[in-house]
């Protein structure tokens, strides 16, 4: 890997970039694990992204609901369940979801 004079790698190996290489090394690859993977990546991304700015969002404390094993659903794990819902769902390359966050438990895409 190389660097500038600052110390900055500027050739470094992101997870995407892992993906798409190892992905070519497989001839009959159809890309849907990449696809996934990419979106689980922005999923976390956004929650990264949400939790450092959780206190200026007011996004601390309790939303008001119970979760299937009776615990108090907090406003982050609402946020967090939505955005990998709607990543995982927008990916096509999901056929089925199973949260603790949703009531019905099992969402079929």
């Amino acid at each position: 890997m190389t660097s500038t004079g600052q110390g900055i790698d500027t050739n470094c190996m992101t997870l995407t970039r892992f993906v798409l290489q190892e992905q070519r090394k497989v001839p009959t690859a159809t890309g849907d694990l990449t696809q996934l993977l990419n979106s689980i990546q922005s999923a976390v991304k956004a929650v990264s992204s949400a939790v450092r700015k959780a206190g200026i969002a007011k996004l601390f404390g309790i939303a008001g609901s119970t979760n299937v094993q009776g615990e108090e659903v907090k406003k982050l794990d609402v946020l967090s369940n939505d955005l990998f819902i709607n990543m995982l769902r927008s990916s096509f390359t999901t056929c089925l979801l199973v949260s603790e966050e949703n009531e019905t438990c099992v969402e079929y895409l």
